[in-house]
């Protein structure tokens, strides 16, 4: 019997997503390579690497035509390093955001089946007489917010998902988030400022300027002319000064952002272990008849909202260092 084609076509979507490994942060970082602008910022470096190899070996080459190709080619591989780490910046947000929406899911999904659990105790009340319509009402309400509220989780994680898939491609599953990396020192703030082609470019045309003024002589260039290169000069100078003032603040404010991630991943890695010891500890209450199963649920709910504030911790961390390493967005 043949399938039709409405019929066939999710069941070969479900069977390549069934064949597709679970998705790692590493693999996904490969990815970034791909993105439309780091293609663009790798063709432009490609071009101006050719360009500076065959300027070089002009044997008419002067020094303006030597430094402006050098400078673009300088400029072409810093954009390009910034172009792919700010194509790694969105995986790794949308990554993670995905990782959080699973947790934000089964947290929703936890509280329905507690207002549930809640639902019948208040019928049961009802029935014997130790609770009231009202009880059961309110139970009834809160168990309508807790359905809705998992619906929204739901379409956020498709949401999540789609956002991902746009940068990665179809995956079945992720894997949870690898050791974070190390806390940079502070030191690398001043490297990733002198990288960033912003300031990079400011201060060729600084440079570019100086070397006009160097090649003016008194001899075949009037003294206005040699006064207003000068005066380009100290303009161009002074404007990357600024853009260098602006760009450390960013950078600095960069460099904060993931040092409060650092301390706060800290805190609820520990929060999150009491919570596991917790669970732990009630589930041997309850086994032993000490508390009610709905006490027990109210645990796991407990332990889920821990997961959930680690994970956002930790996504928080790996975002704020990727934007650290992008100079922001």
């Amino acid at each position: 019997m043949k399938l039709a084609l409405p019929t066939l076509l999710p069941l070969l979507l479900g069977l390549a997503l069934a064949q597709t490994p679970t998705l790692t942060l590493e693999t996904a970082l490969t990815k970034a390579a791909q993105q439309a602008p780091v293609l663009a910022a790798k063709a432009e470096l490609d071009d101006a690497q050719t360009n500076l190899q065959r300027v070089l070996a002009d044997p008419l080459l002067t020094r303006p035509s030597r430094v402006q190709a050098e400078q673009r080619s300088a400029l072409a591989q810093a954009s390009y390093e910034r172009a792919l780490a700010q194509a790694q910046s969105s995986i790794v947000a949308a990554y993670t955001q995905v990782l959080e929406a699973e947790l934000q899911l089964k947290l929703a999904q936890k509280a329905q089946e507690i207002a549930r659990r809640g639902l019948e105790v208040a019928q049961i009340r009802l029935r014997n007489g130790s609770g009231t319509a009202l009880d059961m009402r309110n139970a009834q309400n809160r168990l309508d917010e807790a359905q809705s509220n998992a619906t929204r989780a739901q379409n956020g994680l498709a949401l999540a998902r789609t956002s991902l898939e746009s940068l990665v491609g179809a995956f079945a599953s992720l894997a949870p988030l690898p050791t974070p990396p190390a806390l940079p020192q502070a030191g690398v703030v001043r490297e990733l400022l002198n990288k960033n082609p912003d300031l990079l470019q400011a201060r060729q045309r600084g440079e570019l300027a100086a070397l006009q003024v160097e090649l003016l002589d008194p001899s075949y260039a009037a003294l206005a002319e040699i006064e207003a290169a000068k005066a380009r000069t100290e303009q161009a100078q002074a404007g990357a000064r600024e853009i260098e003032r602006g760009l450390g603040l960013q950078y600095d404010s960069l460099y904060q952002n993931l040092e409060a991630a650092a301390r706060s991943l800290n805190v609820q890695k520990a929060a999150l272990e009491n919570a596991r010891e917790t669970l732990a500890n009630d589930k041997k209450r309850l086994d032993a008849g000490l508390i009610s199963q709905l006490a027990y649920l109210q645990s796991e709910l407990s332990f889920i909202q821990a997961e959930l504030a680690y994970q956002q911790a930790q996504g928080n961390y790996w975002r704020a260092y990727y934007a650290l390493l992008a100079g922001g967005r």
